[in-house]
């Protein structure tokens, strides 16, 4: 991002957030312990045993899951997961399901295995459950059985969204009636602002054919690249086995055990507890911006976490247009062609990311580019 531009693209933390004293702390105590060498040999395929430890005490607190240390291991951060799921249970040239809007990078993944992507509408609700039963008819009918739902549930990204209990009950029913792996990429889950989030999908499935993702990409440091999945004893196994875990030697030793003596200090509770306000801060100063600026014709959600709020613009303007124009004005925004299977379903959808900028950015930002939507309206 080039000096006076404002990024409102990006779906990073705070840079200000990321070395804190306590991870600084952490990182000397890894280094300097006796037997620092340790740290920076193979590890056990599983992930780090103190990390997973930490991990299963955090969601027994948490989430009230009955999950032991064989249900978690630890993977190199979501993309990790995914990849590594796309692998295992997805077949090359098989059939995937994903929401549409859904995460641009995941896409990629699972085109990089060689899998086809069907998508299923979302409304200002989150996924659609009627709407994922009729494809999964449609696709039976014809011979087709795709294995894997992935979704974002809460806080989605793109969206903001967050999927109400009882669509998630549902859609449980229906996955297990169709013999399909959900996997939920639920790394916002942390950063709610206000009550209590859903019960994850693996919750309410009582772990079968769910595999939830975890990281702590979006609360302490994307760059230490680490994250967790939880799955049945049997599912867990399975990824702890695959090729890459075998010869990988664990997922980032060195790094674990230092995320590991952060988090046992009690260090990564106090710092959600100063994340949550911050970007809760952040997220009203744009949907204040959004309503003061904004033609009455453009429409947004409105997040309760995370770090994203999706636009629809009207049907006779187009993002690219919005983009090309706002950057010419110094503002970065992400056009929504990526966030779908079929690009041009988000050619009048854009994400505003609100979780890096400074206040006063995410104004300035919202204002030029309401300036900028009216600019480029075709008649």
């Amino acid at each position: 991002m080039s000096t006076g531009t404002i990024g409102l693209n990006f779906g990073h933390p705070d840079p200000k957030t990321l070395l804190t004293e306590e991870l600084h702390n952490a990182m000397l105590q890894v280094i300097n312990a006796p037997d620092a060498y340790a740290a920076l040999q193979y590890g056990k395929e599983q992930g780090t045993g103190s990390l997973i430890e930490y991990l299963v005490e955090k969601l027994q607190r948490e989430q009230d899951l009955p999950v032991e240390a064989a249900n978690v291991m630890v993977i190199a951060g979501s993309a990790g997961g995914v990849d590594m799921l796309a692998r295992l249970y997805a077949r090359r040239g098989g059939v995937v399901l994903v929401e549409a809007p859904t995460y641009v990078d995941s896409i990629h993944v699972f085109r990089d295995h060689d899998i086809e992507l069907r998508s299923i509408p979302v409304d200002e609700n989150g996924l659609i459950p009627g709407e994922l039963e009729k494809q999964l008819v449609q696709l039976q009918s014809n011979g087709v059985f795709p294995s894997m739902l992935y979704t974002i549930p809460n806080f989605h990204n793109p969206t903001g969204i967050t999927l109400p209990e009882e669509r998630r009950i549902e859609i449980i029913r229906i996955a297990q009636q169709y013999d399909l792996l959900i996997v939920e990429d639920d790394v916002y889950r942390d950063l709610s602002f206000e009550g209590e989030v859903p019960a994850s999908f693996y919750a309410l499935a009582q772990g079968k054919q769910v595999f939830s993702i975890g990281s702590f990409s979006k609360t302490l440091a994307p760059g230490l690249r680490l994250g967790w999945l939880v799955g049945s004893e049997e599912a867990i196994e399975n990824c702890v086995n695959c090729g890459v875990a075998q010869m990988g030697g664990g997922a980032n030793p060195f790094v674990a055990n230092i995320v590991a003596q952060y988090c046992r200090s009690g260090a990564l509770e106090k710092h959600i507890n100063h994340l949550r306000p911050l970007y809760a801060m952040r997220c009203s100063v744009a949907l204040e911006a959004l309503n003061m600026y904004m033609p009455s014709d453009v429409m947004w959600t409105r997040p309760r976490g995370g770090f994203f709020i999706w636009v629809s613009l009207p049907e006779n303007v187009f993002v690219q247009d919005v983009q090309r124009l706002a950057l010419q004005e110094g503002v970065q925004v992400s056009p929504g062609e990526g966030f779908f299977v079929n690009p041009r379903d988000g050619e009048h959808n854009l994400r505003l990311a609100y979780s890096r900028a400074r206040p006063e950015e995410i104004e300035a930002g919202i204002k030029i580019l309401a300036q900028v939507i009216e600019r480029v309206r075709v008649v």
